[in-house]
């Protein structure tokens, strides 16, 4: 769009409204200012404006242009587009300054991760696991969030907060497991004590106490082993206490990557037992032995196939 346009504005306006001939679309569009403008709508165009009606504007432009005085100067369009392209640019400066920058921790299945925290707490994450928080305010709040499983060894300081979507877990210093996948929550405690928070109810654990939430309510309580760390870390087992039988079936997919297919119903049923997470053929053949299950298990495709109860 050169000076020598008949009408700027209106040049303009039909180039918005695309209505401009496939030559002068192509001739402005390759011009400084067409690329420049070109630019600054690329900038912008993933954000929402309020409806431009094109033909009710163009009138409006040129009903302005009959009350200008000859000597009036008036801002170039394209100038008032780049004021608003230099504001839209600050604007998300400032939110891409102060939003949260949260670092983002995850494992893949069959996969476990150790994490040093900023105020030298550590964690391992467990199987196909997640864990985030905002380092720029950790030191201060001591603030994260779990999806999965993890150990945690907790140094002394400010209240140190495990967020889930099932509740949180508040301690000082100590450590402890927590498991949250769905709509479960395990916590065991290994040192210390600790705080669970739920919707509905809130629970102390001391060293040794192991506790279960389904869908924030208080389902069971515990005790476990002696034992510094989850058996998960310390002998590679994987140990579940009266969970549903999906929950174990759920389980073998974190540690091994395999899918599952099943021909009967097996909601009703509950499952208590342990099994290595090294071996995938004796970890299946445990879970399916503890209700007489007939599978097949093709290994190279990763797929296990529950048929039914097997018949004596």
């Amino acid at each position: 769009m050169s000076s020598n346009s008949e009408n700027s504005e209106d040049f303009l306006a039909k180039w918005l409204a695309n209505e401009l001939t496939p030559a002068e679309k192509e001739n402005f569009e390759s011009s400084e200012e067409g690329k420049d403008l070109l630019k600054i709508i690329s900038s912008t165009d993933k954000m929402a404006f309020p409806a431009y009606n094109v033909e009710l504007e163009l009138q409006r432009l040129q009903e302005k242009k009959k009350t200008i005085a000859p000597n009036t100067k008036t801002i170039h369009p394209i100038w008032k587009l780049a004021v608003a392209a230099v504001l839209v640019v600050g604007i998300s400066l400032v939110y891409f300054l102060t939003k949260p920058s949260y670092k983002v921790y995850k494992t893949q299945f069959g996969e476990t991760k150790a994490i040093t925290l900023p105020d030298n707490s550590t964690v391992t994450l467990n199987v196909n696991s997640v864990l985030k928080f905002d380092p720029h305010t950790f030191s201060e709040n001591r603030k994260l969030t779990l999806e999965g499983e993890a150990f945690f060894e907790v140094t002394k300081g400010v209240n140190f907060e495990v967020n889930t979507c099932q509740g949180q877990v508040v301690v000082l210093g100590t450590s402890f497991n927590v498991n949250q996948r769905a709509e479960y929550l395990n916590v065991q405690v290994h040192s210390g004590v600790v705080k669970v928070l739920t919707k509905g109810a809130n629970s102390t654990l001391q060293k040794g106490d192991g506790l279960r939430v389904e869908d924030g309510q208080l389902i069971d309580q515990w005790q476990i082993q002696d034992q510094e760390r989850p058996l998960w870390l310390s002998q590679n087992i994987t140990e579940l206490n009266n969970v549903p039988f999906s929950e174990a079936l759920d389980a073998l997919r974190n540690s091994f990557g395999i899918s599952i297919s099943s021909n009967i119903s097996l909601t009703s049923e509950r499952f208590t037992g342990s099994y290595p997470n090294d071996n995938v053929e004796i970890a299946i053949q445990i879970v399916m032995s503890t209700k007489g299950l007939e599978y097949s298990y093709n290994a190279n495709s990763k797929e296990l196939n529950i048929i039914g109860i097997e018949q004596n």
